[in-house]
């Protein structure tokens, strides 16, 4: 069975060979560049000038003889993330800096800077009239689409890994507006100025499909996955009640993942860090294929509890390994448990992609994130 059969029967809630591994077939599924650099060096593969894919979270482009190494399974058809390759980067006395797409600074400390932040926002208000001043950003270039085309044309024909793809070119319909606003004032505006927040969704919600529906009469028909970012959680709760995204911001998410099925067959891969089970139902309902990361740490969501309620409906990318602290504090024999535990949990009829929960961070011993890969494919097979 090769890659992209191994992926597809997995997504189809049946039963592979083995469990299906990614690194890197996402952005939120990837390795900081530090970790990634220790791990080549840990393997003795030859160090090259490493080039950054996703700026915000300091992911690197990741070395195709690495991931034949590992077996990984998928990969991505992304030529970069939001124009990383031409992005201009400043510096003063103490920060890294940007301006992303959309008009907001992001800056990245020079001494011990891990990722990019947002610290200054383009909209300042919650006063509609403010509102019509901002400036939107452009869609994705028709150019920039083609580019991304021939990569996912070349991967479906030339070779046997799965395809993942995405055309979101920031947050998800709610996440993206505290990118623009800061978190603060957003959320402010859900409980005091409904008609502004709504405004601001609605219009990114437009954005996206008219994006998306372009990118994918190009490429759609070469992905097996649609990769949809939206944190709607923290760790120990949920950023907004389950009754408010039911009302506010479900109905936009349903309208965007049901554009974006209208136009390819790939299963659609929904990110939310953190407390996602009470949304769980409600992402079924709107079409919603994967789950990801599967935050093992955070509250309510028990690996074992989650398969048997949820596992015949969605698929759970994520969750092989606890990257908040077995994979980085824990030694060897605790990463295998914790790797162990969850494909006992997770793995029985299929709908399980292993990965580690978000991307791997700076700091985690190539040990253990070997260690993490090898009880994988030991303990992974059906």
């Amino acid at each position: 069975m090769n890659s992209r059969e191994r992926l597809v029967t997995v997504l189809n809630h049946r039963e592979p060979d083995r469990i299906p591994f990614d690194l890197g077939g996402t952005i939120v599924t990837s390795i900081h560049k530090d970790a990634y650099t220790s791990l080549k060096k840990f393997l003795g593969i030859k160090i090259e000038d490493i080039k950054i894919f996703d700026y915000v979270q300091q992911l690197p482009y990741l070395d195709e003889a690495l991931l034949e190494k590992l077996d990984v399974d998928v990969r991505m058809a992304q030529t970069n993330y939001v124009n990383s390759d031409n992005q201009e980067i400043f510096s003063d006395e103490k920060y890294y800096y940007f301006y992303d797409r959309w008009g907001s600074k992001l800056q990245m400390p020079k001494k011990n800077g891990f990722y990019f932040d947002w610290v200054d926002f383009p909209i300042n208000s919650i006063d509609l009239e403010d509102l019509k001043n901002y400036k939107w950003p452009e869609l994705d270039s028709r150019e920039s689409i083609l580019k991304v085309k021939e990569k996912a044309e070349y991967l479906y024909n030339n070779t046997e890994y799965a395809i993942t793809g995405t055309a979101i070119f920031g947050g998800g319909i709610f996440e993206q507006p505290a990118r623009i606003m800061g978190m603060e004032r957003f959320l402010i505006s859900i409980a005091a100025n409904e008609k502004f927040a709504n405004a601001v969704m609605e219009k990114i919600t437009d954005l996206y499909i008219e994006n998306c529906e372009r990118y994918l009469d190009e490429v759609g028909k070469y992905i097996q996955v649609f990769v949809y970012w939206n944190d709607i959680a923290t760790q120990i709760g949920s950023l907004i009640s389950p009754e408010t995204y039911r009302r506010l911001i479900k109905p936009k998410d349903k309208k965007l993942l049901s554009a974006i099925k209208a136009k390819t067959d790939a299963k659609i891969f929904y990110h939310s860090c953190g407390a996602a089970k009470d949304f769980i139902h409600d992402l079924i309902d709107i079409g919603v294929d994967v789950l990801n990361p599967v935050q093992v740490s955070a509250k309510d969501m028990d690996t074992r509890d989650l398969k048997r309620e949820f596992g015949d409906d969605i698929v759970f990318w994520g969750g092989g390994c606890d990257t908040q602290h077995v994979l980085p504090f824990g030694k060897p024999s605790d990463v295998r448990e914790e790797v162990k535990k969850r494909i006992d949990d997770l793995a029985a009829g299929g709908g399980f992609v292993f990965s580690a929960v978000h991307n791997i961070q700076g700091g985690v011993p190539p040990e253990n994130i070997m260690c993490m890969i090898e009880t994988l494919m030991e303990h992974g097979k059906y």
